[in-house]
């Protein structure tokens, strides 16, 4: 069973105040997604010890992108944070192969052919920002829509309202004054809804 982690918006908060807590937290809630945007990034031919140097990079990059998060952009935190780690870990890889850094295997050159018929390079073949192209996250989407009706029925119709306002940034307070219910509980159906997230996901 996957652990239950606060909202985004809570840790970006108690990061911008500088509590070791939220560090922690924030760092194991990415973890998988640190991850995935690695591998997304580098060539497969990256020794083991470099890949600690791109996770080390990307967790720098996570927990700097709390402080450079705004809120009025209109994106989520979680998006602008894969953003940054993408573009960090890129500009390392960047730095390793013109410094000559040990990073790359020397055999690999962006100009190398890897198609057939020898008219895609391997430049041709570096990852879209754009999630559309991404494969990882379509996959994920793919699986998490496949699941929504099954989750609209196990939250049912208040739970599924909470959960939507809730994802929206709206508080506890302004959710409750549109369901006729207090704070409390509304935080209490959000605790449910996320042991049943988590069990459902797990």
């Amino acid at each position: 069973m996957h652990p239950s982690f606060p909202h985004d918006d809570e840790l970006v908060y108690y990061l911008r105040q500088k509590c070791e807590w939220s560090e922690n937290t924030i760092l194991r809630k990415y973890h998988r997604a640190l991850w995935a945007i690695i591998h997304s990034c580098q060539p497969s031919s990256v020794h083991q010890s470099s890949l600690e140097d791109l996770y080390q990079e990307g967790c720098i990059a996570l927990l700097e992108s709390a402080h450079h998060f705004r809120e009025d952009l209109g994106v989520s935190f979680g998006h602008f944070a894969r953003v940054c780690i993408e573009r960090e870990i890129r500009s390392l890889l960047r730095r390793y192969r013109s410094s000559s850094y040990a990073l790359l295997s020397h055999s690999l050159s962006l100009s190398m052919s890897v198609s057939e018929d020898e008219n895609v390079l391997l430049m041709d073949t570096i990852a879209n920002t754009d999630n559309h192209y991404d494969p990882i996250y379509m996959a994920n989407l793919g699986f998490c829509l496949s699941r929504i009706d099954k989750i609209k029925e196990e939250l049912g119709e208040d739970g599924w309202f909470i959960f939507n306002r809730h994802s929206e940034g709206y508080s506890y307070k302004e959710i409750g004054s549109m369901l006729q219910m207090s704070d409390k509980t509304v935080d209490n159906n959000l605790q449910r809804i996320r042991k049943k997230l988590a069990s459902m996901f797990d």
